[in-house]
């Protein structure tokens, strides 16, 4: 199965690129477009959905238009963006998927510690640094953004693209589903085929 992805930015491409293709075995091409923020995926998507449709050697069979909510709901964004697309008259011949993401996706992320600490272990970063003054809600919060940069300063850890990939694929989604149970609806919804 061939995938486009088309995302606010390069840290979300990262974790999103990692993120389905452990959620979808079968994941071919994967085409991925960073759209520098909100409103530049909300007014950009449907060009890049045109790319996809445009370059056959991609055969893309499904797209997923995915953004933060930041705490709103997600079924209204979804909505907006789908409205977006009828709006444009454009009609893809491949499936579309649009996905708010509560509240961001540092707060899936922040989910597993211990994935993050794996990873600063595995760069040479500082594991074993104390996270005990730092709070983290047991559901996801309009925080979670602040408190994953956090985390990620006190462990050593840069808020770069490749280790929002590394802790993506080392993150436990029972976790994930566990703190946000949005992510079950996320995985179910890629995994559709």
């Amino acid at each position: 199965m061939n995938v486009g992805l088309v995302v606010e930015g390069p840290t979300d491409e990262a974790a999103y690129r990692i993120l389905v293709q452990r959620i979808r075995d079968n994941v071919g091409e994967l085409q991925a477009r960073p759209c520098g923020g909100k409103s530049r995926l909300k007014n950009g998507f449907v060009g890049y959905l045109k790319e996809f449709q445009r370059n056959n050697a991609w055969q893309i069979d499904v797209a997923f238009v995915i953004r933060d909510s930041d705490c709103h709901p997600p079924q209204q964004i979804e909505q907006q963006l789908l409205d977006v697309l009828n709006g444009s008259g454009f009609e893809p011949d491949f499936r579309v998927e649009f996905f708010a993401t509560p509240c961001t996706l540092e707060s899936w992320l922040i989910s597993d510690i211990g994935a993050i600490r794996t990873v600063a272990a595995t760069r040479g970063a500082k594991p074993e640094a104390d996270l005990q003054h730092l709070l983290i809600a047991p559901q996801y919060t309009v925080d979670d953004d602040d408190a994953f940069n956090r985390v990620l300063s006190q462990l050593g850890l840069p808020a770069t693209p490749p280790v929002y990939g590394e802790i993506a694929a080392a993150a436990d989604f029972t976790l994930i589903n566990h703190r946000c149970v949005y992510f079950r609806e996320f995985c179910r919804r890629v995994g559709l085929h």
